[in-house]
């Protein structure tokens, strides 16, 4: 963990500061559940490309796909074209 230093120059009380736990623990928790969230919503953005690329081949045109997906329609283009939602 980076920590930060609390001097001045030529300071003689200079000494390195690490936040204690009731105050690092909350911002430790909550990036590590933006990142659970993160890597969640990227592998669900993946697997609904997948689900389309797959559905458009069934010969029941895309339009659907827009609100079932509940995706734009230059969304739904960009996944059909085989590109990331994420």
């Amino acid at each position: 963990m980076n920590s930060d230093w609390s001097f001045n120059i030529d300071d003689s009380n200079a000494r390195l500061t690490v936040p204690p736990d009731d105050v690092r623990l909350p911002v430790q928790e909550a990036a590590n559940t933006l990142r659970e969230a993160t890597d969640a919503c990227r592998k669900a953005a993946l697997d609904l490309g997948v689900a389309i690329r797959t559905s458009s081949g069934a010969g029941y045109g895309t339009n659907w796909m827009v609100d079932t997906a509940g995706l734009s329609r230059a969304d739904l283009e960009r996944v059909l074209r085989g590109e990331e939602l994420f």
